[in-house]
């Protein structure tokens, strides 16, 4: 199956999945366990911690699949419900004394196919900009900016998977690409290069 699924497709493979149809699992695991690692990494910089978590989340899925409620998204559904499991381990882990995993070193990269933001002509230089301009910014804008222009989610489905109000993701998403039309101009300046970078952020603002 494609990797870029339209509503129906995620509304039928999620139906077919709590029905019980082992391929379905096997489907749902192929088409997003990579990317649900790649998200669980950039926020928890352990990978023992993301796999473990991610690991008790198929488990959790496989084992009351049939309890499950619907959904038209799955990426959606699986980011709120990994994030949840890393928040609550991470929060087992700082209980015990231990910070060495938590959210304020999440660090965000653009990968290849992930070019709701980014056009396909930009160069690889660019793309480099705007990963450094999106890494400059605090955990929580980068995390919305990211869940909502590199993966496709909407405003209140971020809210959702980050348990902030809708009200606090349109002001994080505004001031955050403030920061990153600051962060390429001053880049732009010093290296005389890149002016197309400024156009894409205002136009997407």
């Amino acid at each position: 199956m494609k990797a870029h699924l339209t509503q129906s497709e995620h509304i039928a493979l999620w139906n077919t999945f709590r029905s019980g149809q082992p391929d379905a699992f096997s489907t749902l695991y192929s088409l997003f366990s990579a990317d649900l690692y790649r998200y669980g990494y950039n926020l928890v910089r352990n990978r023992q911690v993301v796999e473990d978590c991610l690991h008790e989340l198929f488990l959790h899925l496989h084992e009351n699949r049939s309890r499950l409620g619907p959904t038209d998204n799955i990426r959606f559904y699986l980011y709120r419900s990994l994030r949840r499991r890393l928040l609550d381990t991470v929060g087992r882990l700082a209980r015990h004394g231990s910070d060495e995993y938590l959210f304020t070193d999440a660090a965000f990269t653009i990968q290849p196919h992930e070019h709701v933001l980014i056009e396909s002509e930009l160069a690889e230089r660019q793309k480099a900009l705007v990963t450094l301009a999106l890494n400059q910014l605090p955990r929580r804008q980068k995390e919305i900016l990211y869940l909502v222009y590199m993966k496709g989610l909407t405003y209140p489905q971020a809210a959702e998977v980050m348990a902030i109000s809708l009200k606090s993701v349109y002001n994080t998403i505004n001031i955050a690409l403030m920061a990153m039309r600051r962060y390429v101009r001053q880049s732009v300046e010093t290296s005389g290069a890149l002016l197309s970078l400024i156009g894409w952020l205002v136009a997407i603002s």
